[in-house]
């Protein structure tokens, strides 16, 4: 299978890249990116920023796809979708001096487009910590609601038990409403 690059207004999603590593282990080492994620270590680490893109660039990608989000500068983030079947799981992070332009708002939609047109997945979820504010309203901004909370664990928090709140897209439901949106039926 053929990494699937994505374009949209602002952005690339593609394959990272060797050459992202410098600019993803600076990004990614602020606590405050690390600790919104479930599996970033803090202080990221040589070995981990490598193994981070070497693990991504060699996925099988009928079952998982991970993106280096670039928006024209170079790598500002990643977003990935995982268990690609009849649904997948969500999951993004972005570097702190991009966070409030839109960004990751676009490539969450360009993701979901993809799934919904390309894997014919039906259903996408994503888990986001209760003290995010920012990734809840970039979920429901898409289309994503909320449906129950539960405990995660978090790598650089070192914390076993940090409650978040899991969302669902139904993309058969979300075309729908489209249509009437386009139609104006509300």
């Amino acid at each position: 299978m053929i990494f699937p690059e994505l374009q949209t207004n602002r952005l690339i999603l593609r394959a990272l890249q060797p050459d992202d590593y410098p600019r993803l282990r600076f990004l990614f080492s602020d606590f405050d990116v690390a600790r919104m994620t479930a599996s970033f270590p803090h202080p990221i680490t040589d070995e981990w920023a490598h193994e981070f893109i070497t693990r991504n660039h060699s996925n099988d990608l009928s079952t998982d796809v991970v993106w280096a989000i670039d928006n024209g500068t170079g790598f500002i983030g990643s977003i990935g979708a995982h268990r690609i079947g009849k649904s997948a799981s969500m999951g993004y992070a972005l570097g702190k001096y991009y966070w409030r332009r839109g960004y990751m708002s676009e490539a969450v939609q360009a993701v979901v487009n993809y799934l919904q047109n390309e894997r014919c997945v039906e259903n996408v979820d994503a888990c986001v910590f209760l003290e995010n504010p920012a990734s809840f309203r970039v979920l429901m901004k898409n289309g994503f609601v909320p449906t129950s909370v539960c405990t995660h664990s978090c790598v650089s928090r070192e914390a076993d038990e940090i409650e978040t709140q899991n969302f669902e897209l139904k993309l058969a439901q979300s075309a729908e409403q489209s249509q009437f949106a386009v139609a104006g039926i509300r």
